[in-house]
């Protein structure tokens, strides 16, 4: 159902906050008598209107209640209803600042989406449960979460010592790495693309040092020989036809190692997808 809310309506907007309340309030006694149907719908209309109103912490309520209310009754299918609520509720968590409930509701939305098949959405919301535990761990970097999360960690004081907040420093780039290079394994591609960048940056690089070896000694090369050098270098095949010298060794060093880790990587990652989406 699209609500629209009229902007710029005080009156119309307090009317849609009251028509939500009645709404959760009919839901909650279909609930308890049993409708569970009703209460389904009636949640789930609640939810649009928060959303829509901007109360993006009760329109997540709504979702998450709208997604239970579909899993009380186990013969109802298919999963996606629940799953798409509690997609929902994790989107609007997420606009609200709670990241550890985010969290938690984009797994639930993960795991019923995994039993659908729904590889798209079960990889969204992965993806998604990660940004959620990437935004609280800088939260707690910062020292600013301890207001905006009401989940159990929260709740206790929180350890504003160093060293844990080192922790969530570290917490927070490791995640924005794994993001970058292959988006938490869900986006393989991605390691393509930094693979290509590192090959051909590294080849500029050499194309221009004047310090590789072949048989004619040290030399500029072509970048033609460049690209090759850099391909074998960081797939470390090294047939030993070109060699690094001088400083040039730290930089095929260094592109072997990113070589023996991407790409595992993109073979893990690839070998996910195809598994999830053609078992």
């Amino acid at each position: 159902m699209d609500i629209k809310i009229p902007q710029n309506s005080p009156i119309e907007t307090d009317a849609y906050k009251m028509r939500a309340l009645v709404l959760e309030r009919e839901a909650y006694q279909s609930r308890e008598a049993g409708q569970i149907e009703k209460a389904f719908a009636a949640y789930d209309e609640a939810g649009n209107i928060y959303a829509k109103l901007g109360d993006h912490l009760k329109a997540s309520f709504c979702y998450s209640a709208a997604a239970t209310c579909w899993n009380i009754h186990t013969g109802w299918q298919p999963l996606s209803q629940a799953a798409s609520r509690n997609h929902l509720a994790a989107r609007e968590a997420m606009k609200s600042k709670q990241y550890d409930y985010a969290r938690s509701l984009f797994r639930e939305a993960a795991l019923l989406y995994e039993k659908e098949g729904d590889s798209e959405n079960y990889s969204d919301c992965f993806i998604g449960s990660q940004h959620a535990g990437r935004n609280r761990a800088w939260e707690l970097w910062t020292g600013a979460g301890t207001a905006s999360s009401f989940a159990a960690e929260a709740n206790a004081s929180v350890d504003m010592n160093l060293k844990p907040r080192i922790q969530n420093f570290f917490r927070w780039l490791f995640n924005i790495l794994n993001d970058a290079v292959w988006g938490y394994g869900e986006k393989p591609l991605r390691t393509l693309v930094v693979l290509a960048i590192i090959i051909f940056g590294c080849a500029i690089v050499y194309s221009f040092s004047g310090h590789i070896i072949s048989a004619g000694g040290e030399r500029h090369i072509s970048f033609l020989e460049a690209i090759y050098f850099s391909t074998i270098t960081f797939t470390t095949v090294g047939f030993g036809d070109f060699l690094p010298g001088h400083w040039t060794r730290f930089l095929a060093a260094a592109e072997a190692l990113s070589g023996i880790t991407l790409v595992p990587l993109f073979v893990v990652g690839l070998t996910r997808r195809y598994l999830r989406m053609y078992r």
